[in-house]
C-alpha cells in the first residue's frame, strides 16, 4: 500500500462513494501527515500548534523563533518593569536562548584587522562543518516527502508576495528593452517570481523541521543540507584592486554593449540555422555518390554558405553599426591626433562575439557531418554471411571494385575515401577562415590590413575529437568491404591466372572427352554463379558497385571455357586431318609403281599389314572422330569446312577396300617376274666364284724373286680381296631377295672356302713388303724421329707372323721359303736394338754422352743427320752391355725429373679460398682440405725419390722442393691455427668493456688482429699457395701471433675462474 501513496491525488477523492472517501483520505493523511493548519484563520500556521492553548501571539512568537515555543503573555503581564530576558529566563525551555549573548556591561570586543577572502572562507568553512559534523545524510524516502512538503503543502495564499522594488532593481540593471526581447523579459520575470516562491515554501519547511518532534510525527530523518552561504563582506585587502578593476571593466568592457546584443538578435533570427554542411542537401543528394560527385557536393554547399556569410551576414552587420552609430560612434574620437583606444577594444569585442559566432556555426557544421556519418557508427560487419537487407539505411560512397595485377581492389581505395571525409572536415574548417571583419565595411582606410574573424583551428581537440569520431566510424565500415571480398575466393584462380595455368596443365596432358565436359561444365557453372552476384552491394555507409568485377570475372571464365571448346575444336580439326592423310597415303602408296623387288616386296607386305591392322585403327578412330563430333555438336558452332572435313572422314572406309582389291592384282604378276630374275642372277655368281678360286691358287707356287714381283703380288692380293669383298655383297643380297620372296637361302660354301685360302698368302706377301720398307727407314733414317719401343714391337710382331706362316706353309715350298728368308733378316736386325734403344732414349743428356764416349773410347755425338747405320760402323755393337747401363740410367733420371716436373705444375695454379668474414672487413680460409691432402701426398713422393739411387743427377733441386713443401705445411698450419683462436676471441674483444677489464690480453690481441689482417689483405690480392706461402716472414709471424693468442686464452681463462 505504501508503494502507490506517495503519488496518490486527493482530487478524485469526490469523484468517489462517501466511505471510500473517507477511507482513501484517512490513508492518506496517515502517509502525509500534514505539516500547516489549513483552517487557521492565520496564514502559515503549524500544524504542531494544535496540540497547545496558545493565543495569536504566542503562536506568532513560536513562529518567530523556536526558542519562543514556551513564551506566555500572562508571564509578561504579572510583573511590570521585568525585562524580557526575565520573562523568557522563567521558562524552562529558554535557558539557551540567551546563553551565549554577552551582557551589557561586558565591554565590546576589540575589532580585528581586515580579513582576506581566503581567511573568510576558512572560517566559514569551519563553522559549516561543525554544524553539520553531527548530522547524517537523508534517504532516498526523506527527499522524496521533503519535496512533496514543499510543493504540495505549503499554498500560495500563504506566502509573502514578491516586493515590488526588488523587481524593480532586477529591470534597472537590465539594457534598454527592445521590442524583440519583451517576451524574453517576461519570461524571466516569470521565472523569479517562481523561484521566490519555491525559497518561501522550502522555508518554511526548513523551519518547521527544525523541530525534532516534527520530524519525527512527519517520518522524515534528516534533511538536505542547505547550500552553504558564504559572503565575503568588506573590507578585505584587495578591496582598492576590485573597484580599481570594476572601474576599468566599466570603461573597457563592450560585451553588455546593446550593439553586441543587435549583433546577437541577428545572428539567432537569420544566420544561426546557417550550416556550411546541410544535412538535408545531404540526404535528398542522390546518395549513394561517387566519392569525387561526394566531394563536390561538399565543396559547393560550403561555398554556398561562404559566399552567403560574405554577401550577406558580414553587410548586415555593417548596416546594423550604420543603423545604431549613436551606441558607438562616441568611442571614436573626434581628433586625428587622438589614439582611438576605445573604439578598437569595441571593435575587438565585436570581432570576438562576431568570431564565437563563426565558430559556433563551424562546429555545428562540424557536428552535424559527423551526425550525418553517425548513422552508420554501427559498421558493416556481417560476421559470415553477407544479408542485403540488414543494411537498409541510404548508403553515402560508392566504390567500385575492380581487378588490379590479379587482385581486387577498391576504387578509389578505402584511404583515399577516408581522404576524401578528411577533406571535407578540413573544407567546412577552410570555408570560414579569412573572413574580414565588421569594421573593415565600416572604414574603408582599414582594407587590406589583414583582419579577419577568427574561426576554428584544425588542431584544436574539438577539431581533432570529431575527426577522431568519425574516423572511428569509418574504420568500423571498413570491415564489410573487405570481409565482402571473401566471396570472390573461390574465384581467386581467375584472378591469379592459376585457372588459365591449369587449363594449359591439362591441355597438355591426353584427356578423354568427359574430362573436357566436366571442365567446360564447370565453368559454364562459375560463370552462372558469378552472374548471380551482387551488382551492387549495400554495406551501411559504403556501396560496392561490383558489375566490372562480375563482368570481369565472367569474361575471364567465359574465355577459359572457349579455349577449352576450341583447343577440341582444333584437335577435332587435326585428327580428322590426319585420318585423311594416311588414307590419302595408304591410297597413294597402294596405287603406285614400284622399281625393284624390294619395293615390291615392301609394297605388298604394306597392303597386307594396312588391309589387317592399319584400316581397322583407323575405323577405331573414326568413331572417336563421331563421339567428338556429337560432343562439340553440343558446345560450339563448327565452321563449314570441318563439317566437310568430317564427311570425308566417314566416307574413306568405303574408298579403301576398293584401293586394295585392285593393288592385290598388280602386285601378284610382278612378283612372279621377279623370281625368274632371282634363278638367273644366282647361277652368275656361281662362274664368279669358280674364275676367283682359280686366281688364289696361283699363289701356291710363287716365290720370292725380287721386289718388283713381291710388289705385284701385294697388289693381285688386294684386287682378290676387293672381288671377294663383292662377292660376300652379292651374296648377302641375293639371299635378301630370296627372302623377301619366302624362299630358302642360297648357301655358298666356296666363298668362304676363298677367303681363308687366300689369307696366309695376304700375309705373307704384306709382312714382307711393309719389313722390306720399314727396315730401310730403321737403318738409313735419321735416329732422333725413331722410337725404339715402337720399333721394337713391330719387329715382335712380323717375327711372330713369319714363324706362323712357316709352320701352315710346310707342304708348299715356294710360300715356306719366302717366309724362312724374311724370318731370317728380322732376326738379324733384332740385333741392333739394344743400340737403339740407348741412342733414342728421351732421357738421355749431355753427360750421358759423355759416359758413351768414355765408354767407347771415342767421341760419340747424336747428330739430326745420324743414322743407326751409321752408330754401327762406329762399332758400338761390342759396347752393348756396358752402353745399356747407362741408358738404363738416363731412363730412371728422365723419370725423376718429370715426376718433380708434374709436381710442380699441380702447385702452379693451386689457389687458397677466401670467405668474407661476417661484417668485420676481413676473410677466413675456407675449403683447405683438398690441399692437406696434395701437400702430403708430395711430401712422401719427394721424399721417396731423394731415396732412390738415380737422384743424384737432381738431388739440390729435389731437396729444395722438399724443404719448400715442408714449409707450406709449417705455414697452412700455423695459418689454421691463428685462424680458430682468431674466430673465438674476435666476437670477445670487439667489446670495450673485455678490454678495458684486461688490457694486456687486449693489446696483445690488437697486434694479433692486425697481423692477421695484413697476412689476409696481403694474400687476397694473388691467392695462388705459392705465392702465398712465399710472403715475405709470413711464417714468423703467424707463429708470433699463435705465441700471442695462448697467452691470451690463458688470461681469459684466469679471468672466467677469479
Amino acid at each position: 500500500m505504501c508503494s502507490f501513496l506517495p503519488t496518490m491525488n486527493p482530487g478524485p477523492l469526490i469523484d468517489m462513494p462517501l466511505d471510500q472517501r473517507k477511507r482513501d483520505l484517512q490513508t492518506f493523511t496517515n502517509y502525509y501527515p500534514p505539516i500547516l493548519q489549513i483552517s487557521s484563520r492565520t496564514l502559515a500556521v503549524p500544524y504542531k500548534e494544535q496540540r497547545h492553548h496558545r493565543s495569536p501571539s504566542e503562536s506568532i512568537g513560536n513562529n518567530y523563533s523556536l526558542q519562543a515555543c514556551d513564551l506566555k503573555i500572562r508571564n509578561l503581564q504579572k510583573r511590570h518593569g521585568v525585562s524580557l530576558r526575565n520573562a523568557f529566563a522563567t521558562s524552562p525551555g529558554t535557558s539557551l536562548l540567551f546563553k551565549t549573548k554577552a551582557s551589557p556591561r561586558e565591554p565590546l570586543p576589540s575589532i580585528s584587522r581586515p580579513l582576506t577572502s581566503k581567511q573568510q572562507q576558512e572560517i566559514m568553512q569551519s563553522l559549516e562543518e561543525q554544524t553539520w559534523s553531527t548530522g547524517t545524510e537523508p534517504t532516498e524516502k526523506d527527499l522524496e516527502r521533503y519535496v512533496y512538503y514543499i510543493r504540495n503543502c505549503v499554498h500560495d495564499p500563504m506566502l509573502a508576495p514578491q516586493p515590488p522594488e526588488q523587481t524593480n532593481n532586477i529591470i534597472k540593471l537590465l539594457p534598454p528593452s527592445h521590442r524583440d526581447m519583451e517576451r524574453l523579459m517576461e519570461d524571466l520575470l516569470m521565472e523569479v517570481h517562481s523561484d521566490h516562491n519555491f525559497s518561501l515554501r522550502k522555508s518554511i519547511v526548513d523551519y518547521i523541521l527544525k523541530d525534532p518532534l516534527e520530524r519525527q510525527r512527519l517520518f522524515i530523518s534528516n534533511v538536505p543540507r542547505p547550500f552553504p552561504r558564504r559572503v565575503i563582506r568588506r573590507p578585505v585587502p584587495w578591496a582598492a584592486m576590485y573597484d580599481q578593476a570594476w572601474t576599468w571593466q566599466r570603461q573597457h568592457l563592450f560585451t553588455v554593449n546593446p550593439m553586441m546584443v543587435h549583433l546577437q538578435e541577428l545572428w539567432l533570427n537569420s544566420f544561426s540555422t546557417l550550416r556550411f554542411v546541410k544535412l538535408d542537401d545531404l540526404f535528398s543528394a542522390n546518395l549513394p555518390l561517387l566519392p569525387a560527385d561526394f566531394e563536390d557536393l561538399v565543396q559547393r554547399q560550403c561555398q554556398i554558405t561562404r559566399d552567403d556569410l560574405a554577401n550577406r551576414w558580414l553587410p548586415r552587420c555593417a548596416s546594423l553599426f550604420v543603423s545604431y552609430k549613436d551606441l558607438w560612434l562616441p568611442l571614436v574620437p573626434q581628433k586625428d591626433h587622438v589614439a582611438p583606444a576605445s573604439a578598437q577594444e569595441f571593435f575587438s569585442c565585436v570581432a570576438a562575439l562576431m568570431s564565437l559566432q563563426l565558430r559556433s556555426l563551424v562546429i555545428a557544421s562540424l557536428q552535424d557531418l559527423l551526425q550525418f556519418f553517425t548513422l552508420h557508427q554501427d559498421g558493416n560487419d556481417f560476421g559470415d554471411v553477407f544479408e542485403e537487407m540488414r543494411f537498409v539505411q541510404r548508403q553515402v560512397l560508392l566504390v567500385k571494385l575492380n581487378v588490379q595485377e590479379q587482385h581486387i581492389v577498391f576504387q578509389p581505395s578505402l584511404e583515399e575515401c577516408w581522404e576524401l571525409i578528411h577533406q571535407g572536415f578540413m573544407k567546412i574548417i577552410n570555408s570560414a577562415q579569412n573572413l574580414p571583419r565588421v569594421e573593415c565595411n565600416l572604414f574603408l582606410d582599414i582594407q587590406g590590413r589583414g583582419l579577419y574573424l577568427r574561426s576554428v583551428r584544425t588542431d584544436e581537440l574539438l577539431v581533432t575529437d570529431i575527426i577522431n569520431r568519425a574516423k572511428s566510424i569509418f574504420q568500423k565500415n571498413t570491415l564489410g568491404p573487405k570481409q565482402y571480398l571473401n566471396v570472390y575466393t573461390k574465384y581467386s584462380s581467375l584472378l591469379d591466372d592459376t585457372a588459365k595455368q591449369d587449363i594449359v596443365a591439362f591441355l597438355k596432358e591426353k584427356h578423354s572427352l568427359q574430362d573436357f565436359t566436366q571442365k567446360i561444365n564447370g565453368f559454364q557453372q562459375m560463370w552462372k554463379e558469378i552472374a548471380s552476384l551482387h551488382i551492387t552491394v549495400p554495406l551501411s555507409m559504403f556501396c560496392l558497385d561490383a558489375l566490372r568485377l562480375n563482368e570481369d570475372l565472367c569474361d575471364r571464365s567465359e574465355s577459359l571455357k572457349d579455349r577449352l571448346i576450341v583447343f577440341k575444336v582444333e584437335e577435332n580439326r587435326d585428327l580428322n586431318k590426319s585420318i585423311c592423310h594416311r588414307y590419302d597415303k595408304i591410297a597413294e602408296t597402294v596405287m603406285g609403281t614400284t622399281g625393284n623387288l624390294e619395293e615390291l616386296v615392301a609394297l605388298y607386305q604394306y597392303l597386307k599389314h594396312t588391309s589387317e591392322v592399319t584400316v581397322h585403327k583407323l575405323k577405331d578412330e573414326i568413331c572417336e572422330a563421331a563421339d567428338r563430333l556429337s560432343f562439340l555438336l553440343d558446345c560450339a558452332t563448327l565452321p563449314q569446312e570441318d563439317v566437310k572435313l568430317n564427311s570425308n572422314v566417314f566416307h574413306w572406309p568405303e574408298q579403301i577396300l576398293a584401293m586394295f582389291e585392285m593393288s592385290k592384282g598388280r602386285l601378284a604378276s610382278r612378283k612372279v617376274h621377279a623370281e625368274d630374275h632371282l634363278i638367273k642372277r644366282t647361277a652368275e655368281f656361281e662362274q664368279t666364284l669358280l674364275s676367283v678360286g682359280k686366281e688364289v691358287e696361283a699363289f701356291k707356287k710363287k716365290e720370292f724373286v725380287s721386289l718388283e714381283e713381291m710388289k705385284n703380288n701385294v697388289e693381285k692380293l688386294n684386287n682378290l680381296a676387293s672381288s671377294l669383298d663383292a662377292a660376300v655383297t652379292e651374296q648377302e643380297n641375293i639371299n635378301q631377295q630370296e627372302t623377301l620372296l619366302e624362299k630358302e637361302q642360297s648357301q655358298f660354301p666356296r666363298l668362304q672356302n676363298l677367303m681363308d685360302i687366300k689369307q696366309p698368302y695376304d700375309q705373307l706377301w704384306t709382312t714382307a713388303r711393309n719389313f722390306h720398307n720399314l727396315s730401310e727407314i730403321w737403318m738409313n733414317g735419321p735416329l732422333l724421329h725413331l722410337n725404339a719401343e715402337k720399333i721394337s714391337d713391330e719387329l715382335a710382331t712380323m717375327w711372330n707372323t713369319m714363324y706362323k706362316l712357316i709352320q701352315y706353309f710346310s707342304d708348299l715350298a715356294g710360300p715356306r721359303r719366302v717366309a724362312d728368308s724374311f724370318k731370317i733378316k728380322i732376326e738379324k736386325f733384332k740385333q741392333h736394338l739394344p743400340i737403339l734403344t740407348i741412342i733414342c732414349n728421351p732421357g738421355i743428356k749431355d753427360r750421358h754422352w759423355d759416359k758413351i764416349t768414355a765408354t767407347v773410347g771415342f767421341k760419340v755425338k747424336l747428330d739430326v743427320g745420324t743414322s743407326l747405320l751409321n752408330m754401327l760402323e762406329l762399332g758400338l755393337s761390342k759396347f752393348s752391355d756396358q752402353l745399356e747401363e747407362i741408358g738404363v740410367s738416363a731412363r730412371e733420371e728422365y723419370t725423376l725429373e718429370k715426376t718433380m716436373e708434374n709436381m710442380k705444375n699441380e702447385w702452379a695454379d693451386l689457389r687458397f679460398a677466401f670467405t668474407a668474414y661476417r661484417d668485420t672487413g676481413t676473410s677466413v680460409l675456407s675449403a683447405v682440405n683438398d690441399i692437406q691432402v696434395l701437400l702430403k701426398d708430395h711430401i712422401i713422393k719427394t721424399q721417396t725419390m731423394g731415396g732412390s739411387p738415380f737422384i743424384k743427377a737432381i738431388e739440390a733441386d729435389c731437396g729444395e722442393w722438399e724443404d719448400k713443401l715442408l714449409m707450406m705445411r709449417d705455414i697452412l698450419e700455423s695459418m689454421l691455427k691463428c685462424q680458430a683462436c682468431w674466430l673465438n676471441l674476435e666476437p670477445i674483444f670487439s667489446s670495450g668493456d673485455i678490454i678495458s677489464k684486461m688490457p694486456e690480453e687486449g693489446r696483445k690481441f690488437a697486434i694479433v688482429d692486425k697481423c692477421w689482417r695484413d697476412i689476409v689483405s696481403e694474400a687476397v690480392k694473388d691467392t695462388r699457395v705459392l705465392v702465398v706461402t712465399g710472403l715475405s716472414n709470413v711464417l714468423s709471424r703467424l707463429q708470433e701471433s699463435n705465441v700471442f693468442l695462448e697467452d691470451i686464452q690463458q688470461g681469459l681463462n684466469t679471468y672466467n675462474n677469479v
